[in-house]
């Protein structure tokens, strides 16, 4: 069982690809209803439900706002399975993503100009925020809200 499977199906989801693999679909599914049992994410128990009706051979349709959705949760996953897989599971703070890539952990929201404009910070709830302004030189200028309690707050 690896959340990494619930990452990528949930990234294929948000791309608009149907899932081609039981094999890996089933695992992702596993992984993730097992993760959501030591959670109140709204964002976790969103993507273990979502997994599990496509694992009972069911279909997501989704439309644009579905797939952005299924992108915010491939990203709140993978905050997740990276917090789990370095020991910063309940340590709070939030992982800094880059172009989809985990740049790291800090422990608040703070130093906006340490990050690139378009960063994207995950809180353990998968609460996030992105990093805008600024430019790639000097970093961003501020964080704003992005998604909160399964919602998405910016429509950019």
């Amino acid at each position: 069982m690896s959340l990494q499977d619930a990452v990528d199906v949930l990234s294929d989801q948000a791309a608009g690809r149907l899932v081609q693999s039981r094999s890996q679909l089933i695992p992702a599914a596993l992984a993730l209803d097992t993760a959501s049992l030591d959670t109140t994410s709204r964002d976790v128990l969103d993507a273990a439900a979502g997994l599990n009706l496509l694992a009972r051979g069911g279909d997501l349709l989704l439309d644009q706002k579905g797939q952005e959705r299924a992108a915010h949760l491939a990203m709140v996953v993978a905050a997740l399975y990276w917090r789990a897989q370095r020991g910063y599971t309940g340590r709070d703070g939030v992982i800094v993503f880059f172009d989809g890539n985990v740049q790291g952990w800090v422990d608040g929201l703070h130093n906006p100009e340490h990050w690139r404009p378009g960063s994207i910070a995950v809180n353990e709830l998968g609460d996030s925020w992105v990093a805008t302004g600024g430019n790639e030189q000097n970093g961003a200028k501020s964080w704003e809200p992005e998604w909160t309690d399964g919602r998405r707050l910016t429509t950019s």
